[in-house]
């Protein structure tokens, strides 16, 4: 919809009265991933060069 007012109004008001457009915008497949994919580089990068994280001491 971009950001013109009134189209963003006619999107939300068709996904608050119309329980389908809803489902289908509530179920869509991100296209950016899961949002986990730097928790994954790091573990790679952990096992590439076998190392364990930091010990995090208190007040440190």
């Amino acid at each position: 919809v971009g950001t013109d007012p009134e189209q963003m109004v006619g999107a939300a008001s068709l996904l608050l009265s119309d329980s389908v457009a809803y489902q289908g915008m509530a179920n869509a497949i991100n296209p950016f991933g899961d949002g986990r994919a730097a928790e994954r580089i790091v573990k790679i990068v952990e096992d590439y060069f076998d190392c364990n994280p930091p010990i995090r001491l208190s007040g440190q």
